[in-house]
Formats: C-alpha cells, sequence, structure tokens
C-alpha cells in the first residue's frame, strides 16, 4: 500500500523537488539535522545574514544550516511553499503578495509556508554618483537603473514607483555587487535596492568613489504606499554610508525567516531558541540582526506561525495574534 508520505514524496519527485526530511519520533535528538536555507545573490544582506545565522544555530542546536544562493524573495516564496527546501528567507512584502496570490504570484496562492523568526527591516533606498545630480527619484527619469535580480522584489517595488510617480527608466537587472560596481564605474547612472544596513554593495561603492544615498521626498512615499501600504516609514541614520552627515527618510518592509509546514517541530522549535536566546550574539554575528528578537514577532501580521516556532514563543512568554496560531 502506497503511504501518504509516499504520495508525497512521488508527487515532489514528479515536479523535480526534493521531499522534507520525515525524521522518526527522537531521530532529531540522535543526531545532527541538516536543512537547507535559501537566501539570496553575491552582495545581498540575505546572504550575508543567512551564513551569520546558520552558525548561530549551529552552536546552539543538533542543526547544520546549509545556506544556499537564489535570486531572492520571489524564487524563496516559491521553493519554500513547494517543500523543495525546508527554510527560506523572505520579505514579508513579496511574502504578502505570495501568500494572497497577487503581484507576480497572480493566481496561486503560495500557502506552503509558515513564520518562524522576525530578521530585520529592509529600507528601500538608491545609489548614485554626486556628478549625477540626481537627488530624488522623479531625476531617474530617462536613466539606467539596477533594481536587482530580474524578477525579484527589487524589480517589483521600482516598477510601482516608477509607475507613480510617471517617470521611465533603462532597467538593469543582476546581483547586487554586479550592480553597485556598475554605478562605480559609470555603467548605469543609479542603482534602487532594498537591504539590511549597511547594505553592502552601497558600503562598498560609497568606500570607493564620491558616491550618495537618496531615499524617498514625501510626495514619493505617499505614492508609493498607495501601492504597497505594508511599507512603513524608517529613517536611515546619518553616518551609515561613508559621507553621509544627515538622516536618510525611506520606506522599509520586514524580513522573515520561514519555514514550510511540513518540517519536524522540534528542528524548528529547537533552531528558534538557538537563533533567539542570545540577542548579543546574533547582533555580533551580523549587524542588521539587531533586530533579530522575539519581541519583533508582531511584525508579521499575515502567515499563520510554524508549530514548532509557536511553542517556543509560547514558552518565552510572547504573546501571538490568535488568527496566527497554528
Amino acid at each position: 500500500m502506497t503511504t501518504m508520505i509516499d504520495r508525497r514524496s512521488l508527487m515532489l519527485a514528479a515536479l523535480g523537488a526534493t521531499a522534507l526530511p520525515v525524521l522518526p519520533r527522537g531521530a532529531a535528538a540522535q543526531a545532527r539535522a541538516s536543512l537547507a536555507l535559501v537566501a539570496a545573490g553575491p552582495g545581498s544582506a540575505f546572504l550575508g545574514y543567512g551564513q551569520a545565522m546558520a552558525k548561530i544555530i549551529a552552536a546552539g542546536a543538533p542543526i547544520d544550516i546549509e545556506v544556499r544562493e537564489t535570486k531572492g524573495s520571489n524564487e524563496n516564496a516559491e521553493l519554500v511553499s513547494a517543500g523543495t527546501v525546508p527554510l527560506a528567507l523572505l520579505n514579508m512584502g513579496p511574502g504578502f503578495d505570495a501568500w494572497n496570490g497577487k503581484g507576480p504570484f497572480a493566481g496561486k496562492e503560495l500557502r506552503g509556508m509558515r513564520a518562524v523568526a522576525p530578521m530585520y527591516e529592509t529600507p528601500f533606498h538608491t545609489l548614485t554618483l554626486k556628478k549625477s545630480g540626481i537627488a530624488n527619484l522623479r531625476q531617474l527619469a530617462g536613466k539606467k537603473v539596477g533594481v536587482g535580480p530580474a524578477r525579484g522584489p527589487g524589480e517589483v517595488f521600482f516598477d510601482g514607483i516608477a509607475a507613480a510617480l510617471g517617470i521611465q527608466v533603462t532597467k538593469v537587472t543582476g546581483n547586487p555587487d554586479a550592480l553597485g560596481k556598475q554605478v562605480e564605474t559609470g555603467e548605469i547612472d543609479a542603482f534602487w535596492y532594498g537591504s539590511g544596513l549597511p547594505s553592502p554593495p552601497f558600503a562598498v561603492t560609497a568606500n570607493a568613489a564620491d558616491a550618495v544615498v537618496i531615499g524617498f521626498q514625501p510626495d514619493e512615499a505617499e505614492a508609493f504606499r498607495k501601492t504597497f501600504a505594508y511599507f512603513a516609514p524608517y529613517t536611515i541614520p546619518a553616518g551609515t554610508y561613508k559621507g553621509q552627515t544627515a538622516p536618510i527618510q525611506s520606506l522599509a518592509v520586514w524580513n522573515f525567516i520561514v519555514a514550510h509546514k511540513d518540517v519536524p517541530a522540534d528542528q524548528v522549535h529547537a533552531l528558534t531558541a538557538a537563533l533567539l536566546k542570545d540577542p548579543a550574539a546574533t547582533k555580533a554575528a551580523y549587524p542588521a540582526a539587531a533586530a533579530t528578537v522575539k519581541e519583533n514577532v508582531g511584525a508579521n501580521t499575515f502567515m499563520p506561525f510554524h508549530p514548532g516556532a509557536a511553542r517556543y514563543y509560547r514558552e518565552a512568554g510572547v504573546t501571538i495574534s490568535p488568527a496566527l496560531l497554528p
């Protein structure tokens, strides 16, 4: 007789996916587990964060995390919801669209993922050279603008702000490292990107060239939030980048670690506890992880929590909205 687990494995194999491991009860305590986590590409904050947090988790739980490169949140949502990978880093803007079958996910609601832990906020801002004279988003009209990986969140959000402002640009896609370098060499005029601070490619370019970073003018922010209401005001502190003497007004959205719904609850409980038990250690491992604390769990407003994560928050005395409990 074909069991339910066998049928699921056959289905995933037919889709070219790898079935999630189903361990015997108590096996997690007997041997170290190995779980893949998808992040993003070279130069992304996701990649650096994932690599740093993998070390934190491995030190505090019997779980080894294999960090894999992807094109970012849109691809990550597809992979983790399908069960192709057990863990993912996810910007909750694309996450909201994926969960509800909107935007690039129109016609398919991706409901196989569950929230695990808050990461940090992602403020969107734009890098350009000072000599370009570009001082706001409207002045990107007619320019060559890097927008991150093709069909990734950065491109989706940029399309939204360009439409809201009525501007047309020549979009250039690619990994963040490459696009930062293209600003430095003058191959493109600007690079729009969202990242934990400081944004790695922005910092590299600001240290190597006479660059400036711009945020949102009040009318630009208002226009953007009419399309992307889940963004909130965010101030990039002065001194975040070389030569930045004043705060920059931006808009940001939260990121979360998410898991496929069928990852064993004991494993998710263990990795959540390891990740959140020592905020000072996570911050030391990666500066943006200063926000990776249990008190920020309420930043998730729509995705149910994984049972293993929910159990950790209950034990830690953190209240979760009843609507998001498993």
